[in-house]
Protein backbone atom coordinates (compact mmCIF):
# COMPACT_ATOMS: atom_id res chain seq x y z
CA UNK A 1 0.00 0.00 0.00
CA UNK A 2 1.56 3.35 0.91
CA UNK A 3 5.26 3.54 1.64
CA UNK A 4 8.03 1.19 0.54
CA UNK A 5 6.79 -1.72 -1.53
CA UNK A 6 7.68 -5.30 -0.77
CA UNK A 7 7.03 -8.18 -3.20
CA UNK A 8 6.50 -11.39 -1.27
CA UNK A 9 4.94 -14.69 -2.25
CA UNK A 10 1.46 -15.17 -0.90
CA UNK A 11 2.60 -18.05 1.30
CA UNK A 12 4.74 -15.64 3.33
CA UNK A 13 2.01 -13.07 3.95
CA UNK A 14 1.03 -13.04 7.59
CA UNK A 15 -2.60 -12.25 8.33
CA UNK A 16 -2.77 -10.26 11.54
CA UNK A 17 -5.67 -10.93 13.87
CA UNK A 18 -7.14 -7.62 14.96
CA UNK A 19 -8.42 -7.17 18.52
CA UNK A 20 -11.68 -8.96 19.27
CA UNK A 21 -14.80 -7.02 18.44
CA UNK A 22 -17.05 -5.90 21.26
CA UNK A 23 -20.81 -5.73 21.31
CA UNK A 24 -21.09 -2.11 22.43
CA UNK A 25 -19.72 1.02 20.82
CA UNK A 26 -17.00 2.52 23.00
CA UNK A 27 -15.51 5.98 22.52
CA UNK A 28 -11.92 6.51 23.62
CA UNK A 29 -9.02 8.81 22.96
CA UNK A 30 -6.41 7.31 20.65
CA UNK A 31 -2.81 8.03 19.73
CA UNK A 32 -2.38 10.09 16.57
CA UNK A 33 1.28 11.13 16.41
CA UNK A 34 4.29 12.63 18.10
CA UNK A 35 4.79 16.19 16.86
CA UNK A 36 7.11 19.08 17.53
CA UNK A 37 5.86 21.82 19.82
CA UNK A 38 5.48 24.11 16.80
CA UNK A 39 2.03 22.52 16.46
CA UNK A 40 -0.28 25.02 18.20
CA UNK A 41 -3.78 23.71 19.07
CA UNK A 42 -6.18 26.62 18.63
CA UNK A 43 -7.84 26.09 22.01
CA UNK A 44 -4.59 27.12 23.68
CA UNK A 45 -2.51 25.68 26.50
CA UNK A 46 -4.40 24.85 29.69
CA UNK A 47 -3.32 25.77 33.20
CA UNK A 48 -2.28 22.73 35.23
CA UNK A 49 -0.50 19.41 34.88
CA UNK A 50 -1.78 16.08 33.56
CA UNK A 51 -0.28 12.66 34.21
CA UNK A 52 -0.84 11.18 30.76
CA UNK A 53 -1.92 11.87 27.20
CA UNK A 54 -5.14 10.02 28.00
CA UNK A 55 -5.91 12.37 30.90
CA UNK A 56 -5.16 15.38 28.71
CA UNK A 57 -7.47 14.11 25.95
CA UNK A 58 -10.29 13.43 28.42
CA UNK A 59 -9.95 16.96 29.81
CA UNK A 60 -10.04 18.55 26.35
CA UNK A 61 -13.14 16.69 25.25
CA UNK A 62 -14.93 17.39 28.54
CA UNK A 63 -14.10 21.07 28.17
CA UNK A 64 -15.42 21.35 24.61
CA UNK A 65 -16.61 18.56 22.31
CA UNK A 66 -15.22 20.45 19.31
CA UNK A 67 -11.71 19.88 20.69
CA UNK A 68 -10.92 16.74 18.69
CA UNK A 69 -7.16 17.09 19.20
CA UNK A 70 -5.14 17.17 22.41
CA UNK A 71 -1.38 17.69 22.76
CA UNK A 72 0.36 16.45 25.92
CA UNK A 73 3.96 17.18 26.91
CA UNK A 74 5.41 14.47 29.15
CA UNK A 75 8.30 16.64 30.37
CA UNK A 76 5.98 19.21 31.96
CA UNK A 77 2.58 17.51 32.08
CA UNK A 78 1.24 20.40 30.00
CA UNK A 79 -1.94 19.98 27.97
CA UNK A 80 -3.24 21.91 24.96
CA UNK A 81 -6.60 21.44 23.23
CA UNK A 82 -7.82 22.33 19.77
CA UNK A 83 -9.96 21.62 16.74
CA UNK A 84 -7.20 22.32 14.19
CA UNK A 85 -5.22 19.48 12.66
CA UNK A 86 -1.45 19.08 12.81
CA UNK A 87 0.52 19.21 9.57
CA UNK A 88 2.73 16.39 8.33
CA UNK A 89 5.70 18.77 8.57
CA UNK A 90 5.63 18.70 12.40
CA UNK A 91 5.46 14.89 12.76
CA UNK A 92 8.36 13.36 14.70
CA UNK A 93 9.38 9.77 15.41
CA UNK A 94 7.81 8.05 18.41
CA UNK A 95 4.98 5.87 19.70
CA UNK A 96 2.39 6.44 22.40
CA UNK A 97 4.19 7.07 25.68
CA UNK A 98 7.47 7.67 23.90
CA UNK A 99 7.37 11.15 22.41
CA UNK A 100 10.07 12.50 24.74
CA UNK A 101 10.22 16.30 24.73
CA UNK A 102 7.74 16.48 21.85
CA UNK A 103 3.95 16.56 21.96
CA UNK A 104 1.96 13.34 22.12
CA UNK A 105 -1.09 14.24 20.04
CA UNK A 106 -4.31 12.28 20.52
CA UNK A 107 -7.72 12.16 18.91
CA UNK A 108 -9.93 12.95 21.91
CA UNK A 109 -12.97 10.87 20.95
CA UNK A 110 -13.25 8.06 18.43
CA UNK A 111 -14.49 4.50 18.10
CA UNK A 112 -11.29 3.51 16.29
CA UNK A 113 -8.43 1.84 18.17
CA UNK A 114 -4.80 2.51 17.29
CA UNK A 115 -3.24 -0.82 16.27
CA UNK A 116 0.30 -0.40 14.95
CA UNK A 117 2.67 1.44 12.63
CA UNK A 118 4.22 -0.33 9.66
CA UNK A 119 6.03 0.41 6.41
CA UNK A 120 4.18 -2.25 4.42
CA UNK A 121 0.69 -3.72 4.58
CA UNK A 122 -2.25 -4.81 2.47
CA UNK A 123 -6.02 -4.53 2.75
CA UNK A 124 -7.71 -7.36 0.86
CA UNK A 125 -10.76 -5.18 0.27
CA UNK A 126 -10.43 -1.42 -0.16
CA UNK A 127 -13.61 0.63 0.11
CA UNK A 128 -12.11 4.12 0.02
CA UNK A 129 -8.66 5.29 -1.03
CA UNK A 130 -8.00 9.02 -1.08
CA UNK A 131 -6.11 11.88 0.60
CA UNK A 132 -6.79 14.65 3.10
CA UNK A 133 -4.99 17.56 4.74
CA UNK A 134 -6.95 17.00 7.98
CA UNK A 135 -5.98 13.97 10.07
CA UNK A 136 -9.30 13.59 11.90
CA UNK A 137 -11.37 14.01 8.72
CA UNK A 138 -10.07 10.59 7.70
CA UNK A 139 -11.73 9.00 10.75
CA UNK A 140 -15.04 10.35 9.48
CA UNK A 141 -14.41 9.23 5.91
CA UNK A 142 -13.62 5.67 7.08
CA UNK A 143 -16.34 5.43 9.73
CA UNK A 144 -18.15 2.53 8.00
CA UNK A 145 -15.04 0.35 7.63
CA UNK A 146 -13.33 -1.94 10.18
CA UNK A 147 -9.79 -0.94 9.17
CA UNK A 148 -8.06 2.30 8.30
CA UNK A 149 -4.50 3.14 7.23
CA UNK A 150 -3.08 6.68 7.27
CA UNK A 151 0.21 7.64 5.61
CA UNK A 152 1.66 11.16 6.25
CA UNK A 153 3.44 12.45 3.18
CA UNK A 154 4.69 15.69 1.62
CA UNK A 155 2.71 18.91 1.06
CA UNK A 156 0.92 18.36 4.40
CA UNK A 157 -1.10 15.56 2.85
CA UNK A 158 -2.30 12.32 4.44
CA UNK A 159 -2.91 9.41 2.07
CA UNK A 160 -5.42 6.95 3.46
CA UNK A 161 -7.30 3.74 2.75
CA UNK A 162 -10.39 2.23 4.41
CA UNK A 163 -11.29 -1.43 4.03
CA UNK A 164 -11.26 -4.98 5.36
CA UNK A 165 -8.82 -7.80 6.14
CA UNK A 166 -5.52 -6.24 7.13
CA UNK A 167 -2.49 -8.27 6.05
CA UNK A 168 1.03 -7.46 7.24
CA UNK A 169 3.69 -7.60 4.53
CA UNK A 170 6.48 -6.30 6.74
CA UNK A 171 7.54 -5.78 10.34
CA UNK A 172 5.92 -3.18 12.55
CA UNK A 173 7.98 -0.09 13.26
CA UNK A 174 8.05 3.15 15.22
CA UNK A 175 5.51 5.73 14.06
CA UNK A 176 7.06 8.55 12.05
CA UNK A 177 6.69 10.69 8.95
CA UNK A 178 5.96 8.51 5.90
CA UNK A 179 5.07 5.50 8.04
CA UNK A 180 1.59 3.92 7.90
CA UNK A 181 -0.64 4.16 10.97
CA UNK A 182 -3.14 1.29 11.23
CA UNK A 183 -6.41 1.65 13.15
CA UNK A 184 -9.09 -0.98 13.82
CA UNK A 185 -12.81 -0.44 14.20
CA UNK A 186 -15.21 -2.51 16.36
CA UNK A 187 -18.02 -4.09 14.34
CA UNK A 188 -20.78 -2.24 16.21
CA UNK A 189 -19.24 1.19 15.59
CA UNK A 190 -21.44 1.65 12.55
CA UNK A 191 -22.60 4.82 10.88
CA UNK A 192 -25.81 4.70 12.93
CA UNK A 193 -23.81 4.61 16.16
CA UNK A 194 -21.71 7.53 15.03
CA UNK A 195 -24.85 9.38 13.99
CA UNK A 196 -26.26 9.03 17.51
CA UNK A 197 -23.07 10.49 18.97
CA UNK A 198 -23.15 13.27 16.38
CA UNK A 199 -26.72 14.10 17.39
CA UNK A 200 -25.70 14.42 21.04
CA UNK A 201 -22.88 16.77 20.09
CA UNK A 202 -25.18 18.89 17.91
CA UNK A 203 -27.64 19.20 20.79
CA UNK A 204 -24.87 20.26 23.15
CA UNK A 205 -23.63 22.89 20.71
CA UNK A 206 -27.20 24.13 20.20
CA UNK A 207 -27.60 24.50 23.97
CA UNK A 208 -24.35 26.45 24.10
CA UNK A 209 -25.53 28.80 21.32
CA UNK A 210 -28.83 29.33 23.15
CA UNK A 211 -26.99 30.25 26.35
CA UNK A 212 -24.74 32.68 24.49
CA UNK A 213 -27.81 34.35 22.96
CA UNK A 214 -29.20 34.80 26.49
CA UNK A 215 -26.45 37.36 27.22
CA UNK A 216 -25.31 38.70 23.83
CA UNK A 217 -26.55 39.40 20.30
CA UNK A 218 -26.28 36.61 17.76
CA UNK A 219 -22.70 35.77 16.65
CA UNK A 220 -21.25 37.34 19.83
CA UNK A 221 -19.97 35.44 22.86
CA UNK A 222 -20.22 36.57 26.51
CA UNK A 223 -16.59 36.68 27.68
CA UNK A 224 -15.39 37.20 31.22
CA UNK A 225 -13.33 40.32 31.91
CA UNK A 226 -9.79 39.92 33.21
CA UNK A 227 -9.77 39.29 37.00
CA UNK A 228 -13.51 39.99 37.24
CA UNK A 229 -15.69 36.84 37.08
CA UNK A 230 -18.85 38.89 37.72
CA UNK A 231 -18.53 41.04 34.59
CA UNK A 232 -18.49 40.28 30.89
CA UNK A 233 -18.35 41.82 27.44
CA UNK A 234 -19.83 40.59 24.17
CA UNK A 235 -17.09 39.69 21.70
CA UNK A 236 -17.12 38.53 18.09
CA UNK A 237 -14.60 35.74 18.66
CA UNK A 238 -14.40 34.97 14.94
CA UNK A 239 -12.84 38.34 14.19
CA UNK A 240 -11.54 39.86 17.44
CA UNK A 241 -7.74 40.25 17.38
CA UNK A 242 -7.27 39.73 21.13
CA UNK A 243 -9.92 37.02 21.64
CA UNK A 244 -9.60 35.02 18.46
CA UNK A 245 -11.46 31.72 18.41
CA UNK A 246 -12.82 32.14 21.93
CA UNK A 247 -12.73 34.15 25.14
CA UNK A 248 -9.21 35.14 26.18
CA UNK A 249 -10.02 35.00 29.92
CA UNK A 250 -12.69 32.34 29.72
CA UNK A 251 -16.43 32.38 29.17
CA UNK A 252 -18.81 34.29 31.40
CA UNK A 253 -20.21 31.74 33.87
CA UNK A 254 -22.89 33.24 36.11
CA UNK A 255 -24.66 30.88 38.55
CA UNK A 256 -27.56 29.09 36.91
CA UNK A 257 -26.42 29.96 33.39
CA UNK A 258 -23.15 28.08 32.82
CA UNK A 259 -21.21 28.59 29.62
CA UNK A 260 -18.20 26.40 30.42
CA UNK A 261 -17.98 24.78 26.99
CA UNK A 262 -16.87 27.98 25.25
CA UNK A 263 -13.35 27.77 23.83
CA UNK A 264 -10.42 29.78 25.18
CA UNK A 265 -9.27 32.41 22.71
CA UNK A 266 -5.88 33.55 21.47
CA UNK A 267 -4.41 37.05 21.49
CA UNK A 268 -3.11 37.16 17.90
CA UNK A 269 -1.21 40.38 18.60
CA UNK A 270 1.01 38.76 21.24
CA UNK A 271 2.05 35.58 19.42
CA UNK A 272 5.76 34.85 19.66
CA UNK A 273 7.80 36.04 16.70
CA UNK A 274 4.93 37.86 14.95
CA UNK A 275 5.66 41.22 13.31
CA UNK A 276 4.06 44.22 15.02
CA UNK A 277 0.84 45.20 13.27
CA UNK A 278 0.94 42.15 11.00
CA UNK A 279 -1.65 39.95 12.69
CA UNK A 280 -5.40 39.57 12.34
CA UNK A 281 -8.21 37.21 13.29
CA UNK A 282 -10.16 35.64 10.44
CA UNK A 283 -12.94 33.15 11.09
CA UNK A 284 -11.58 32.34 14.56
CA UNK A 285 -7.97 31.72 13.47
CA UNK A 286 -4.94 33.98 13.77
CA UNK A 287 -3.40 35.13 10.50
CA UNK A 288 0.05 36.71 10.74
CA UNK A 289 3.47 37.46 9.25
CA UNK A 290 6.69 36.62 11.07
CA UNK A 291 9.03 39.45 12.01
CA UNK A 292 12.54 39.87 10.62
CA UNK A 293 14.85 37.09 11.74
CA UNK A 294 11.94 34.69 12.23
CA UNK A 295 10.28 32.23 9.86
CA UNK A 296 7.05 30.28 9.68
CA UNK A 297 7.21 26.68 10.87
CA UNK A 298 4.02 24.70 11.29
CA UNK A 299 1.43 27.01 12.86
CA UNK A 300 3.83 29.52 14.43
CA UNK A 301 6.97 31.61 14.03
CA UNK A 302 10.41 30.34 15.04
CA UNK A 303 13.82 31.96 14.92
CA UNK A 304 15.33 31.62 11.46
CA UNK A 305 18.10 29.06 11.20
CA UNK A 306 21.47 30.57 10.40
Amino acid sequence: MFGRSSILSLSFLLAIAVPSMVSAVTYNSEFASCTTTSYVPNGGAESGSWESATDCAAFCYARDTTYIYSAWLSTTGGCSCGSNTFTTAVITTGNSGGCGSNYEVSITHTTYDFYTCTNNYRLDTIGVQSSSTDFYAIFTACRNYPLMAIYPTSDNTYLYACGDNYVSTGATTTCAYQVNRIYTHPADATASGLARRSLIERRRLAEQETMQAYWCPKSFTPCQLENDPDSYECIDTKNDLESCGGCLYGAYNPPGHPNTTAALGTDCSSLRGVALGHSSCIDGSCQFDCKKGWELEGDGCVRAKK
